[in-house]
């Protein structure tokens, strides 16, 4: 007590309760559009959140289920990718047409949230129940398609939700704090849920379930969609339609360059992201147990959340086409060093080692170490792609645009892990690194033709 008394007197008290009063203040400013709050826009980014804990978690275990129900038959990879492929299908087919329903419609929930509202429980529930249903093939393909069937109906509203509640001149930093929150649900779903899972895997899901509904309800207590809030003229409606054979007839191609571009390196990524567990705990190449390797893959998630907000501040400095060729570069630069150790075997570098708790080869430290600035280079390109996606389609085209965005992404998502896994059949997992660097280079040639990408404070797109 005595000791409170005297940082009360010292001022410290006062001096905190301001500052949280100030945060408190700017909370609600940035509710009514009058200022940048980082709290309110976390909170925005709840819902973000909720779809990469899930992800993460989705891409790691589910291709390591059915490989073990489908064990028994002659080419599993190409099986197995192409379930996973018929899970994304759903994604490719209703998010543009959900994202366009969102920006025309409005109800007294808003025009974003009552998306939110109604898929993220579905998806919480069956999320919950995939390990439960892991040694039964039907069951498992039946609770995929529904999960799947959720997360689309609410994954391009939610995304949309930051630039239509935070003002244009903010939305550099909003994203980075929506990616930043991204990172922090990807490194809880990889590490902190790879630790659990060995112990309990349903345990793990259903822990995660619980997770993304207490985001839900941070959600409905305080994010208020109405008119007055979001920039649209409440009256204006967008086609499908028009918007995709806009993209074709502008003169500036910059659309259809930075979705080429994010196509392929979500191609490179979503082989990574599908194929690590198989990669690390393969008995000639890691040789890891599969939550150790789901705990080695969030070290790269654990750098995006430490350069999310670093990567939108650098693209205010120098631009966001530069920071996302920089981020490229650097992702062919760290993958380089990863395809020589798939092929090349190094003696002294299987030697094991204590690291932190693990008793790891250097190898697999070095892996480690890769994919730390892989996380770095990874942010620098996937937190400004999607912000150049909204500055092309203006306030109008939001939802439209956003839905687009994860067509392409989910066509990667889609055809990747199914392309790739009829390789793997052929050539092995070791060419996953090689194949993920190809396409990176072809995400790098992609971005050379992107003109517009606008920045941040700018009243109209810059060249």
């Amino acid at each position: 007590m005595i000791l409170l008394g005297k940082i009360y007197k010292s001022g410290i008290f006062i001096w905190i309760m301001s500052y949280f009063g100030k945060i408190r203040d700017n909370f609600f400013k940035a509710k009514n559009r009058e200022g940048f709050s980082y709290l309110y826009t976390a909170v925005i980014g709840l819902g973000f959140f909720t779809t990469a804990i899930t992800w993460s978690m989705y891409n790691v275990y589910m291709p390591l289920y059915l490989g073990e129900l489908l064990g028994h038959l002659n080419r599993v990879g190409l099986i197995v990718g192409l379930i996973m492929v018929l899970d994304n299908i759903v994604a490719i087919t209703l998010q543009p047409w959900i994202g366009n329903f969102s920006d025309n419609i409005w109800t007294k929930w808003g025009r974003r949230m009552p998306f939110i509202m109604i898929g993220i429980p579905i998806a919480a529930v069956l999320f919950g129940l995939l390990p439960v249903v892991s040694d039964s093939l039907i069951l498992i393909l039946v609770i995929l398609g529904g999960f799947n069937i959720a997360m689309a109906l609410y994954r391009a509203p939610v995304v949309a939700l930051m630039p239509d509640l935070v003002a244009k001149e903010y939305r550099s930093r909003g994203n980075a704090v929506i990616n930043l929150l991204g990172g922090v649900g990807a490194l809880i779903g990889l590490m902190a849920m790879g630790a659990i899972y060995d112990i309990s895997p349903i345990l793990a899901f259903v822990i995660v379930s619980v997770l993304i509904l207490l985001c839900l309800v941070a959600l409905i207590f305080n994010i208020r969609e109405t008119k007055e809030r979001v920039d649209v003229e409440p009256k204006e409606k967008v086609s499908l339609f028009k918007s995709i054979k806009q993209m074709f007839v502008d003169k500036d191609r910059s659309l259809l360059a930075i979705l080429f571009a994010i196509l392929m390196w979500f191609f490179a990524f979503n082989a990574i992201e599908t194929w690590f567990s198989t990669y690390a705990t393969d008995s000639s190449l890691l040789n890891m147990k599969a939550g150790s390797a789901s705990m080695l893959l969030g070290i790269y998630s654990l750098t995006f959340i430490l350069f999310a907000i670093p990567a939108g501040i650098i693209a205010k400095k120098i631009g966001r086409k530069r920071t996302m060729m920089i981020g490229l570069i650097g992702l062919i630069s760290v993958m380089i060093p990863l395809v020589i150790f798939s092929f090349v075997s190094i003696p002294g570098l299987r030697t094991l080692v204590t690291f932190l708790p693990f008793n790891w080869t250097w190898e697999i430290i070095i892996d480690g170490l890769l994919l730390f600035f892989g996380g770095m280079f990874w942010a620098f390109v996937n937190v400004n792609s999607i912000v150049v996606v909204w500055e092309i389609a203006g306030p109008a085209r939001l939802g439209t645009y956003t839905g687009l965005y994860y067509f392409f992404s989910a066509t990667a998502a889609i055809v990747s892990p199914f392309v790739f896994g009829a390789l793997k059949d052929v050539i092995g997992v070791k060419y996953v690194f090689l194949y993920a660097v190809g396409f990176f280079v072809l995400a790098l040639i992609c971005t050379l033709f992107i003109s517009t990408t606008g920045v941040e404070s700018d009243e109209t797109p810059a060249k």
